[in-house]
């Protein structure tokens, strides 16, 4: 089911339905060498993670950052259930993306 939540909107907004593009997924396997972002951590990448959440408020407010490269890192299993808690951006450095990745569309 389908319904219009806010203009522009056409599709309600759910983690399943808002996953990283394939391509942010290659440029964050490929920019940390297949290797997990946590320091010291050596295993390969099993998933790419958000550091800030990726929840329906925040898809509003960071329709732009939430799914970019800047808000992405790989995690192996381990860390990615352990510790994903760790990799975060607070909302004030989410506010700083956004509004830079609006320039640059509007340039």
């Amino acid at each position: 089911m389908i319904r219009v939540l806010e203009p522009g909107v056409s599709e309600e907004y759910t983690p399943k339905n808002n996953m990283f593009s394939n391509e942010v997924k290659e440029q964050i396997v490929e920019a940390q060498n297949h290797i997990c972002g946590r320091e010291g951590c050596y295993n390969r990448i099993h998933s790419v993670h958000h550091k800030l959440h990726d929840s329906v408020g925040n898809y509003k407010r960071f329709p732009l950052f939430l799914n970019s490269v800047l808000n992405a890192i790989g995690l192996c299993l381990e860390c990615h259930s352990q510790l994903s808690h760790l990799f975060v951006v607070t909302v004030a450095m989410a506010e700083v993306f956004e509004n830079y990745l609006n320039e640059l569309l509007e340039n």
